[in-house]
């Protein structure tokens, strides 16, 4: 008797005990994603459907992910501060478009001569750079993962040519984070407007110029059509980085099992949308190059002389601007630092000799 007492306390114990358990995994998860770019959008659109597709299939339905578009649900701008209040569960942007609220967000993005996707990738999961990421935006009720790099941007489409530094003065030019800071000291008027709205403020003349990303954004959203002066590549955005951030509320309702999925999506789509932006950029290019009427240039070294020394300034501005901004930004130019010393030697050589085996 006191042996089958002591088996059906334990076995009502192991139930008590795995309930919880078996009630989280069951919990249903229901999450909104808004995102700061057009539902469907090639490159960024397309990659925020894919993951939440992704979530929602690996999960087999217990994180149910639904998009919204650029202002479907909130303004585009808007969807960092959605998930803060708990409007929405995740949000999908580019952290140029939350630099306003956290400088640091930009670096993560566009930050001056800064990281490629490849070394930016290196830096996040290996060099700190997610526990750096994590300290400014735990706080605020976030976990943020990078969500993959377009790469190296066109610094931007102008209705007139930039031959000199005079020619920026006065210019109404879209830029967003850093890049605008860089621009407004060499006398450009920067303003930061959603995606959606660029061509229409170029063809309307309240912009003489503006960048959003690279050859197969900028095609999609017909640039070319309102400025024939496109100018590559861009001093700042060099990552050109867009994240997933995830209300720490939602995170922490999920299992561990569920955490592990949702993270090795995310990492999964950070490559997918890198590999799948680049692809997108050499066939755009190539059609880009074959416009007769269109002008494919770089900045003249004048202006790259002022971009440099304007960088340098707004870096050391940022950097004093909290204790932790400098010890941030310390971290980030140093990894920098060691990557330029490697592809140095690696890459450039590399990459100059294999101009002459092109088949």
């Amino acid at each position: 008797m006191k042996r089958r007492a002591f088996i059906t306390a334990a076995s009502v114990a192991s139930v008590t005990l795995a309930a919880p358990r078996i009630a989280s995994a069951q919990a249903q998860h229901n999450w909104k994603l808004v995102t700061s770019v057009p539902r469907g959008l090639p490159g960024p659109g397309v990659s925020a459907l894919r993951w939440a597709e992704r979530v929602t299939a690996i999960t087999e339905g217990a994180i149910n992910v639904q998009v919204f578009g650029a202002g479907e649900l909130v303004a585009p701008f808007a969807t960092q501060e959605a998930v803060e209040s708990g409007t929405a569960e995740v949000y999908h942007g580019s952290g140029t478009w939350f630099s306003g609220r956290d400088i640091a967000h930009a670096f993560f993005t566009a930050a001056p001569y800064g990281l490629t996707f490849d070394e930016m990738h290196a830096w996040m999961y290996y060099g700190g750079g997610q526990e750096l990421l994590d300290e400014f935006t735990n706080p605020r009720n976030l976990k943020v993962f990078i969500g993959g790099g377009s790469g190296l941007q066109t610094a931007g489409w102008f209705k007139k040519p930039i031959t000199s530094l005079d020619d920026l003065q006065g210019l109404n030019f879209r830029a967003a984070g850093l890049y605008g800071e860089v621009l407004r000291k060499l006398g450009v008027n920067p303003t930061s407007i959603p995606p959606g709205d660029i061509f229409a403020a170029l063809q309307s003349g309240a912009l003489d110029g503006a960048e959003w990303v690279g050859p197969s954004n900028d095609l999609a959203f017909g640039l070319q059509n309102v400025a024939k002066y496109m100018y590559a590549p861009s001093p700042v955005e060099i990552y050109g980085g867009i994240e997933f951030g995830i209300g720490m509320d939602a995170w922490n309702a999920l299992t561990d099992g569920q955490r592990v999925m949702v993270e090795a999506v995310t990492e999964a789509e950070a490559n997918r949308s890198s590999a799948d932006t680049l692809h997108a950029h050499l066939q755009a290019y190539e059609k880009l190059s074959a416009m007769p009427d269109l002008t494919i240039d770089t900045f003249p070294d004048e202006v790259w002389t002022a971009i440099q020394d304007a960088s340098r300034e707004v870096i050391e501005e940022v950097k004093e601007t909290s204790d932790f901004h400098r010890r941030f930004v310390d971290a980030y130019y140093a990894y920098v630092g060691q990557a330029t010393q490697y592809k140095r030697f690696y890459d450039t050589g590399f990459l100059q000799a294999r101009q002459n085996f092109i088949l």
